[in-house]
């Protein structure tokens, strides 16, 4: 077992955590070593993946496991940690049967592979309509093992129309490593989708040209469309509480919470999952077909018999 550190120096984990996790295979007579890593780049990704042939498995306390996590790039099995500290990892985060939300998971995606039609609204004035048309699910997921799994497949956003309306920031998607990772917003923006497309942004002058450069920036760095929203997927972590998520840095504040029910957030900049540039919205409301299955963040599981396996086999699911 090779278990890799972030410096806590960072503030995305603590200093904690992994040493926790070392200690804990060591008592259970796993041969472990420990790696303790900088900020996240491709020469110490490529590093590690050299080194994964000679483990079993690798854990990442790191961004480092988001990093091309629609790719396999290692040699062995990889699980990336979301839980950012012992905190979090000795909460209902942590700590819930993982088996839950896998099979949860499934569910998700069998409706969403089930329904045709879907409409996306939330309080700010996003209101989006379309078609539940492709579900990157199985071998079009990522190839990492995430712990704890926290959001469904992706769903394309290919046909979908309307406006997203986001405040606050707009943030990095965690695929890559690129500073600014962020900008902050003076007031919310809306943005108009034409099948799948930024057409056009409306809100402070400000924001919006603050907005265009960081498109441009990314777009050109990673020589990606710009203009393309390629899908999106909530939380379904009920145990994962966001007030405890420090937001002094919008980057690790988005990429952590997302996992939580009352946030959706798109995958945008890129023709890809999941894109480079993060929109995320609050206490989403979501219809399928004509029945309610998020409502002003909360999911309602009894709307849909596909969760009623999930709800007798955990029933823990309904109190997170």
């Amino acid at each position: 077992m090779l278990v890799v550190a972030e410096s806590a120096k960072f503030g995305w984990y603590d200093n904690l955590i992994a040493h926790k996790v070392k200690n804990f295979c060591t008592k259970l007579q796993i041969n472990t070593d420990l790696m303790v890593v900088e900020e996240p780049t491709g020469e110490i990704l490529n590093q590690i993946q050299n080194l994964s042939r000679d483990y079993d498995c690798i854990i990442y306390f790191s961004r480092l496991g988001d990093l091309q996590r629609f790719e396999n790039i290692h040699l062995c099995k990889v699980v990336m940690s979301y839980a950012r500290n012992v905190e979090m990892l000795a909460s209902e985060f942590g700590t819930t049967n993982f088996q839950m939300h896998l099979d949860l998971k499934k569910s998700f995606d069998e409706l969403f592979s089930r329904s045709k039609k879907i409409k996306i609204n939330c309080p700010l004035g996003t209101n989006l309509f379309g078609e539940c048309s492709e579900i990157f699910s199985n071998k079009d997921d990522v190839s990492i093992r995430r712990f704890p799994m926290v959001v469904h497949s992706p769903i394309s956003a290919s046909t979908l129309s309307g406006n997203i309306v986001v405040k606050n920031f707009l943030t990095s998607s965690g695929s890559s490593f690129y500073s600014p990772s962020y900008i902050k917003l003076i007031e919310a923006v809306k943005f108009k989708i034409e099948n799948g497309l930024i057409k056009s942004i409306s809100g402070n002058e400000e924001d919006i040209k603050k907005i265009d450069n960081h498109y441009n920036y990314v777009s050109k760095k990673y020589k990606i469309d710009k203009d393309v929203i390629h899908s999106w997927h909530c939380g379904i972590h009920g145990g994962l509480l966001t007030d405890t998520i420090n937001e002094k840095d919008p980057d690790y504040w988005s990429n952590t919470v997302f996992g939580n029910p009352k946030y959706l957030h798109f995958h945008t900049c890129g023709n890809y999952a999941p894109g480079e540039i993060c929109l995320m919205v609050e206490n989403q409301t979501i219809f399928l077909d004509t029945k309610k299955l998020w409502d002003n963040g909360k999911i309602l599981y009894r709307n849909f018999p596909i969760f009623f396996p999930n709800i007798d086999k955990w029933p823990t699911l309904l109190s997170l």
